[in-house]
């Protein structure tokens, strides 16, 4: 199953996203995680965001 979540900044993507993986039990990958350095809230360098989204798409 795949499920694509789309909607503004701070709309709760993220939040509904989890909710439905859980309930449904299927992989959830937020796109934030990619984009973003979590722990420094800066932005990730191309070559890393390329390589994440890989890793993404290699368990599909």
């Amino acid at each position: 199953m795949k499920i694509h979540i789309i909607g503004s900044s701070g709309s709760g993507k993220s939040y509904f996203a989890e909710k439905l993986s859980k309930k449904f039990n299927i992989p959830h990958y937020d796109l934030d995680d990619i984009e973003w350095k979590r722990k420094y809230d800066i932005e990730n360098e191309p070559g890393t965001k390329e390589k994440l989204l890989n890793e993404i798409l290699k368990k599909r």
